[in-house]
Parts: structure tokens; C-alpha cells; sequence
């Protein structure tokens, strides 16, 4: 019959235990067995605790972990050539700010690039000089730059050649975009088109097209009303779908869209007040219609000369401040009552906490580095007392393994050993823990994990 050897009785495979020869209550290897059980356990526990404090710190002070951007292009037809243009503007923005494509949502209702009336096929501008391809950058990078000499942010920033497009053409509804922003989506929808945010997240979400007094067109087909985006942003906040959301659009009458907002954590800005149309910028007479919008263009010349690095310290409030009359031809507006601590919260927010990706969480404060250095010091030095107690234990059974070889029967000694009988435990759990060696190996590991802890902790401290 097999029988499996537990740490103090044998078990058969029916389950029945064995007599171990030894009556439980009066066992005087209870009591060793019973330390030798709390001294393992505490040293499978230790390590553990600190690699659960390193890889795992307190959140209590973070802000966010990741940032999304949705981009949104709601008209189709040649004539909006400006519209995708203002997109794929925002798009390149993003990316070259570290967003990477798995975090952009891209939704166009128009190909502007492979329409027949387009001069430069396959290519889209947002200025007359056409500098930059905004459908397909690589083809403006020299191969000295490619293969990664100067002469451009582009190539420094390792950004792919064309672009992502998640939503396209009839894919471009209302139905869609509010689906997108709850994720209200049947089990089939693929996860690369879908919002995959929760509450440590922060969301742009940017929108161009043709609107009026409290409405957003689709596709000249069907519309989106203030209301509808303040019901849609109130799923978000209750589904813990955003930490903060910053909504920006560029429409005439574009700051009505925002007016009926109330769920907290939104920063809302808009190109136009009630009754004031949102202008283009300039036009290209060999593309034949306006490249760009004036608002969007601003942004644009904000972010690409103010933000030349993932590093930047630029604020929102320096942006909304360049949104001046003179600039953008009509009454650009900002409403920050949503947002915790109100308007000088919201303005003195980083710009790249939304239009860039996150370089660095906040993980703890000067006073909780100096607790948790005390509390590893603590488990140190319980760690020193158990390796001790463990070392002397090893003495003392192998001891008893070298006598009871060379001697057949039992006799005293002036060595502090234990009895036979205590003999045949260690041998056993020696035999359950694998040896000397094992232990050793354990005791070093985390030691060296303990260590290293402390000297984590003492440079976050410093």
C-alpha cells in the first residue's frame, strides 16, 4: 500500500490517517514541530510581503496611469477636406507626445486622401505649404533621417508611417460614438475598437464637423445634442470609465455643446460661443478648398512650439489663453465648474497629462518612505532571529544523524542535542523542505529581497 508521509502523520489514499506512533497530546515533538511550522511559515511570508510592497506601492497619492485620446471627424464630402485635416492634425499631435496607436481612437466618415478630386493623391495638408503629409509622413523623411540622422521631431520621436483608422465611412455614427464612450458593445466587438479605460484614466476627446445651438451633424445624416454627450459622459463617470476628461471642439456655436455637462472631472473648451460661426484658416488654391480651421490651427501652433518634448511643463491654462479673439475670430470658451478645485485646478493641470502618455506616477510621499523603511527594518531583524533559530535547530539534527549512525543505542553527551525521537522529526522535515540546501537557498533569496527592499525604499527617501 503507498502511503504518503505528512509533516506528523502518515495518510493513506483513502484518506484514513496512520498511527504515527505517538499519542498527540503527549508528543514532546508538538512543540518543535509546531515552531518549525511557524518559522517556515513566516519565511514563505516575508519575502512575499516585501515584494508586495515593491511591486505594489501605495496608489493613495497617484493621479493617473494611462491616456486615451478620442478623434473625432464628423463630416464627409470634399468640400470638409478641412475637417479630416483638423483630425489627423490632433492625430499626429498625440502620437508624436508618446500616445501610442492602441490608446487613439480615429474616426473618419471620409477618405479625403483617395478622393479623385484630390491633386495629391494618397496625401493630406493642413497648409498650403504642404510640408507635412498628414496621411503618410514617412514619405517626407529624407533616408538620412529615416536611418536616424537629424533633421526632424518625427524621426526623434520613432513615429510609424501611416495611420490607424478605427472607424471609417458608415462606421461614423452617433450609435457608434456613444457605444465607444460607454462601451456598450456586443462580446464580438474587437477590443482594438473599443475604449479600454477605467478610473485611473484620462481621456481627450477632440471633435470637428458642422453643429449649431446645442448640436453636433454626422455625415449630414443624423445629429448629437448636448444632452446626449452629458448622458454619455455620465455612464463614463458611474462605469469608472475616466479619472479626468478634457472635450474639446471645433464647430460653429461650439461652446453650446458643453453647457449641459454635470457629471465631475470634465474640462470642456469650444472654438465659438452661441450665434458665432467657427472660421477656416487658410485655403489651398492647388487643393481647392480650406486645409484647416483657425481654432484647431492654434491649438496646433500651441502644441508643436510649446511642446517639443514628452517632458514639457506646459499648463492648461497657457493653452486657453492662446485662444485670443484675434487669433481664432470668434469668442473661444472654457468651462471648468465640472473639474475638483474648479478653475485654477483645471488650468494648472500639465498639457501632457492629457495630450501625451504617462511618464511617471507619483507613488508615495517622503513619510510614508520613512514607515516603510522602519517596518522592513523590523522584518529584518525578525528575519536575523528566525535564521538563527533555524541554524541551531540544523546543528542539533545533524548531530543526532552523526550519533545515531556511530552509535546503535542511545546514551548521553555532554552536546546539547535533542532526543531520538526528536531526531526522526528533523529528519523528516528535513525531508519535506528539501535539506539543508533548500533552506540556505531560501534564507539567502530573502535575505538579498529584504535587502534590496531597504536600499529601494532609502533612494526614494533621498
Amino acid at each position: 500500500m503507498i502511503v504518503y508521509q505528512c509533516w506528523w502523520k502518515e495518510v493513506k489514499p483513502n484518506g484514513d490517517e496512520c498511527d504515527d506512533g505517538h499519542d498527540d497530546d503527549d508528543n514532546p515533538n508538538n512543540e518543535l514541530l509546531s515552531t518549525n511550522t511557524e518559522l517556515t511559515m513566516r519565511l514563505l511570508t516575508l519575502p512575499t510581503a516585501l515584494l508586495a510592497c515593491l511591486a505594489f506601492p501605495d496608489s493613495s497619492h497617484a493621479t493617473h496611469t494611462s491616456n486615451w485620446a478620442v478623434l473625432v471627424s464628423t463630416s464627409r464630402f470634399w468640400f470638409n477636406y478641412r475637417h479630416m485635416a483638423n483630425t489627423l492634425s490632433l492625430y499626429r499631435t498625440v502620437k508624436r507626445l508618446g500616445i501610442p496607436d492602441s490608446q487613439i481612437i480615429l474616426m473618419l466618415p471620409d477618405d479625403m486622401a483617395c478622393n479623385p478630386r484630390n491633386t495629391f493623391a494618397g496625401s493630406v495638408f493642413n497648409d498650403k505649404g504642404r510640408g507635412l503629409d498628414l496621411y503618410d509622413q514617412k514619405k517626407d523623411i529624407s533616408p538620412e533621417e529615416e536611418a536616424g540622422g537629424e533633421g526632424g521631431e518625427t524621426v526623434g520621436q520613432g513615429m510609424p508611417a501611416g495611420i490607424e483608422v478605427d472607424y471609417r465611412g458608415n462606421e461614423v455614427t452617433v450609435e457608434s460614438f456613444i457605444r465607444l464612450l460607454t462601451d456598450r458593445w456586443p462580446a464580438s466587438h474587437p477590443t482594438s475598437k473599443r475604449l479600454m479605460t477605467d478610473d485611473r484614466s484620462n481621456i481627450l476627446i477632440y471633435m470637428t464637423g458642422h453643429g449649431g445651438d446645442s448640436f453636433l451633424k454626422f455625415q449630414d445624416a443624423e445629429e448629437i445634442s448636448s444632452h446626449d454627450l452629458a448622458d454619455a459622459f455620465e455612464q463614463m463617470y458611474e462605469k469608472k470609465r475616466y479619472h479626468e476628461l478634457l472635450f474639446m471642439i471645433d464647430t460653429c456655436q461650439a461652446n453650446t455643446m458643453y453647457t449641459e455637462f454635470y457629471s465631475p472631472g470634465i474640462v470642456a473648451t469650444g472654438s465659438s460661443a452661441k450665434d458665432q460661426s467657427s472660421y477656416s484658416h487658410h485655403a489651398d488654391q492647388d487643393v481647392g478648398v480650406a486645409v484647416i480651421d483657425r481654432w484647431t490651427y492654434y491649438n496646433l501652433d500651441f502644441l508643436e512650439t510649446r511642446l517639443n518634448s514628452t517632458a514639457s511643463d506646459v499648463r492648461l491654462g497657457e493653452l486657453f489663453d492662446f485662444y485670443t479673439f484675434d487669433r481664432v475670430h470668434s469668442d473661444a470658451g472654457v468651462r471648468y465648474d465640472l473639474f475638483p478645485g474648479g478653475e485654477h485646478e483645471a488650468r494648472n493641470r500639465r498639457v501632457l497629462d492629457f495630450f501625451g502618455n504617462v511618464q511617471g506616477v507619483d507613488v508615495e510621499t517622503a513619510g510614508d518612505g520613512l514607515a516603510a523603511l522602519g517596518d522592513w527594518r523590523a522584518d529584518l531583524e525578525a528575519l536575523r532571529r528566525i535564521a538563527e533559530r533555524q541554524a541551531a535547530e540544523e546543528v542539533n539534527a545533524t548531530q543526532i544523524r552523526t550519533d545515531a549512525g556511530a552509535q546503535p543505542e542511545k546514551h548521553k553527551t555532554g552536546k546539547n542535542v535533542l532526543p531520538a525521537g526528536e531526531a526522526n522529526m528533523g529528519r523528516d522535515m528535513t525531508s519535506l523542505t528539501g535539506g539543508e540546501g533548500w533552506l540556505k537557498k531560501a534564507l539567502g533569496a530573502t535575505s538579498l529581497l529584504a535587502l534590496g527592499g531597504v536600499w529601494f525604499a532609502g533612494g526614494k527617501i533621498r
